[in-house]
């Protein structure tokens, strides 16, 4: 399909009917597989991974990169200032990754923190990525409620953690590494961070963010927090928010080697139980998220991702029609 729908859509259907609503276009359209290294306008940047050195972007095309055509400190700008009035307990409709039940200090810290790096990003806009940001989920289990960081808050100095401690965050530390790899590489200005306090009292989201900034020194003011999300398609479909939020196309999103960077691909063996992402997206919220494809070489857990799932199509058209906010 290469991201096209090959017909007319209905959009005043899309984002609640999807199936019915692309019914007159191939099958594809139902499931977020595509080719996006075949056609330019996807932005598709492969991430190659050599022994001994960072993991660095091949030359992005024209047209492509952010900041692009839908990224401006206007916006930016804007969208800092809806954290600063969420931060102050204010009325305002909030951004999907805000979309939870927090404490009134974890909304409050997690909205400031992303009121400064939006502001920060603002006026770093003259640099060119290739990806609008790295981004990288959280893993939850109950092991976690031991360690130091569950009242942990953004903004706070960073606490030591000892073998131990690290040992409670597990797989966390190998996502946050790679992530902090692909940020230093220069893949993206910034790193999203997703997952809320699911299997533990812990935040996905902040022990991400402190392990990202206090063990692989990436500055605070370029790591955006989503503290909401609880499962793998809930953390594309906030991601994907945040994405659009920033005015960017594409995400490289990064994960650990195993059952996350399996589930991400083309297809799985949860396809079969319908309990893939698209499966569970069109069944929790009737859309699909995007489309993404692994393109990381030498490793098989980094993924371009955009929110469009016709990326194809004119962007006065399909082409700029998502259904994650």
């Amino acid at each position: 399909m290469l991201g096209r729908c090959g017909g007319e859509v209905d959009l005043q259907r899309l984002c609640g009917d999807w199936s019915d609503a692309v019914s007159n276009c191939d099958g594809a359209a139902d499931d977020h597989a595509s080719f996006p290294e075949l056609d330019p306008r996807s932005c598709y940047v492969p991430v190659r991974y050599r022994p001994g050195s960072l993991p660095r972007p091949d030359p992005v095309a024209k047209g492509c990169g952010y900041p692009g055509k839908g990224a401006t400190r206007t916006r930016l700008e804007r969208e800092a200032l809806r954290y600063d009035r969420i931060a102050r307990g204010e009325k305002v409709a909030p951004p999907m990754a805000f979309e939870c039940k927090l404490s009134p200090a974890h909304r409050r810290a997690a909205a400031l923190h992303n009121a400064r790096t939006l502001r920060a990003l603002a006026r770093g806009l003259h640099q060119r990525h290739a990806y609008a940001a790295v981004s990288t989920f959280g893993f939850g289990h109950p092991v976690a409620g031991a360690s130091v960081l569950v009242d942990w808050l953004p903004g706070e100095a960073c606490r030591a953690l000892d073998k131990r401690q690290m040992d409670l965050l597990g797989i966390n530390r190998a996502r946050a590494g790679r992530a902090a790899e692909a940020y230093h590489g220069g893949v993206a200005p910034i790193v999203t961070v997703s997952g809320g306090a699911v299997h533990s009292p812990l935040n996905e989201s902040f022990l991400l963010a402190h392990l990202l900034s206090c063990s692989f020194d990436v500055p605070a003011d370029a790591i955006l927090l989503d503290p909401c999300a609880d499962h793998t398609h809930t953390n594309v479909r906030n991601t994907g928010g945040l994405i659009r939020a920033l005015g960017g196309r594409t995400a490289y999103i990064v994960t650990s080697d195993g059952m996350q960077a399996e589930y991400l691909q083309e297809w799985s063996a949860f396809s079969l139980v319908g309990g893939s992402i698209d499966a569970r997206a069109l069944r929790d919220w009737g859309y699909l998220l995007g489309s993404w494809r692994q393109a990381s070489v030498g490793i098989d857990a980094g993924f371009w991702f955009t929110p469009y799932r016709f990326w194809a199509e004119p962007v006065t058209g399909l082409g700029s029609a998502a259904c994650v906010r």
